[in-house]
Order: C-alpha cells, then sequence, then structure tokens
C-alpha cells in the first residue's frame, strides 16, 4: 500500500509518447486514444508499440536499479463492448458503438500476448441504461473483463462527474471493485472540458474513499486533469497513483505530445512532497 510518494501514471497515445514518459521517470505507462475521451481505446498498432518500447527499456535498464515499467492499457467503455442489447434493453447500445467481430477478436489477441499488468473499463451510460445502483451493472462490466485471458489487475474506474456521465456513484464502484477483486480504484472525470478532479469531488469526499480503500487493502489512484497545483490538496490524502496526461503535455493540453521535461519536472513535485 502507500509507501510515502504515489507512483506516477502517465497516459500515452504511441511510441514516442511512451519513450518520453519512461524517461522522464514514469512508474506506470497507461496507453490509450486521448480523442476517444476519458479511456479512449487504443489503435491496435499504438498498442503493440507502447509495449515494444517499455520491453526495449527494460531489456537495456540495469535490472539492479530499475524494475519494468508495467503496462496499463484503457480499454474504452464499457457499452462499447456489448454485442447485444440483452442486459440493458434495445436502446443501450446502437449499432454505431459496438465493436466488429473482427477487431473484438484481434484485441483479445494482443492483449493475451502483451500481457499488461492494468487494465481498466469505463462505465459511463449505464445508469441511462436503467441500471443505477449497485450490482445491476455489474454482469455486463464483469462479462467483457472475462473476455480477456491472462494474470493482469483489474482497475475500477469511478467518474467524478458522474450524473452528467450517467455512471455509477464512486461509492457503487468501490463496492463493485472489493466485490469483484479489483486491485485499484481510480477516481477520474469523464467529460473532459477543462474542469479537473476537485471541480466535481470534494477534497472530504476523497478522503472518505481513501479511508475507505485503505481499509480494505484497495489502492486508489486519482486523475482528472490533476495538476502541480492541486497536489498540496491531494497529496495530504496518500493516494498510491497519481494518474496524468495533460499536466505532462506540451501546453498542458491533452491532445498534444508529452513531454519528457514535463514528465520529469511533475516526479519532481511528488518526491519532493512527498
Amino acid at each position: 500500500m502507500f509507501s510515502g510518494i504515489p507512483r506516477l501514471l502517465v497516459s500515452v497515445r504511441n511510441a514516442e509518447e511512451a519513450l518520453m514518459a519512461v524517461r522522464g521517470g514514469a512508474d506506470i505507462v497507461d496507453v490509450k486514444e486521448p480523442s476517444k475521451g476519458s479511456l479512449g481505446r487504443p489503435s491496435l498498432e499504438n498498442l503493440r508499440a507502447v509495449a515494444d518500447v517499455l520491453k526495449q527499456q527494460q531489456q537495456h535498464a540495469d535490472r539492479v536499479r530499475f524494475e519494468p515499467v508495467p503496462l496499463s492499457i484503457a480499454l474504452g467503455e464499457v457499452q462499447e463492448w456489448i454485442e447485444s442489447s440483452s442486459h440493458f434493453g434495445s436502446d443501450f447500445a446502437g449499432e454505431s458503438s459496438k465493436l466488429d467481430i473482427e477487431s473484438y477478436d484481434a484485441i483479445c489477441m494482443a492483449i493475451s500476448e502483451l500481457q499488461p499488468t492494468y487494465m481498466k473499463l469505463g462505465l459511463s451510460e449505464v445508469a441511462a441504461a436503467g441500471c443505477q445502483g449497485v450490482g445491476r451493472w455489474w454482469n455486463p462490466w464483469i462479462d467483457v473483463r472475462c473476455r480477456f485471458s491472462g494474470d493482469h489487475e483489474w482497475v475500477a474506474v469511478a467518474y467524478a462527474d458522474h450524473q452528467r456521465a450517467q455512471a455509477p456513484t464512486p461509492d457503487d464502484v468501490l463496492e463493485a471493485a472489493l466485490e469483484t477483486n479489483c486491485s485499484i480504484l481510480l477516481i477520474d472525470t469523464c467529460v473532459k472540458d477543462g474542469t479537473n478532479l476537485l471541480d466535481w469531488l470534494p477534497v472530504e469526499k476523497i478522503s472518505s474513499l481513501r479511508k475507505a480503500t485503505a481499509a480494505h487493502g484497495l489502492q486508489l489512484a486519482l486523475a482528472g486533469r490533476v495538476t502541480l497545483i492541486d497536489l498540496p490538496l491531494l497529496l495530504p490524502l496518500q493516494p498510491d497513483i497519481i494518474a496524468v496526461r495533460g499536466a505532462v503535455c506540451k501546453s498542458g493540453e491533452r491532445t498534444a505530445a508529452v513531454s519528457e521535461r514535463l514528465v520529469a519536472e511533475f516526479m519532481q513535485q511528488l518526491e519532493a512532497r512527498g
């Protein structure tokens, strides 16, 4: 559990950004496509390329001093993976949101080969489908998770802006995480519109969630446009992981490229305040 300094997770979209993240000192590299939302599913090409970068970096590292940088994968939203509307009613998953079988098979095969350390699925829109309340949205969430073989850890994603995301509350996601053997509770924002985590969830509520996760041996990760300015408020809560993208991108925009210098600066601030 908490060791004094949170691990830094940096979300990247391609191999070049992954290299910048590792060189900057990121503890975890998360691959996603930021143009597709909070947990945008990356292309297979970028997924494999990022995994190759991490493998190459480990081969060239001094194994006495460096541990492998874990790979995390964002898989999009659960609703994107529903092949039929049987769980939620006919309006839940339209044809445009379904993954075609070829793409589905390719993603499952790639993940089976790459064996990432962490995987995560978003839960937006499940409340809109009439599945609000603990338990009712678990089945499709678990069904999708079971499609991926391997010894990875699942991250339960709670959206701070759950009402506009039409997602379960953080408390509901926490309960589900404990009941379904997740190792991390990630609190993020769903809609990327310039607001951040603290605009949607007060420090007091995050503190309450931190106490609950710690009591049950669950790690807590905080994301949602977290910047250096937020660290004085967030670090006293002792999160296990701080997850960033925009804060380490050039110009501070999440769709820009990850900067090695900005990753290093963020890491330095975590260490200085730890």
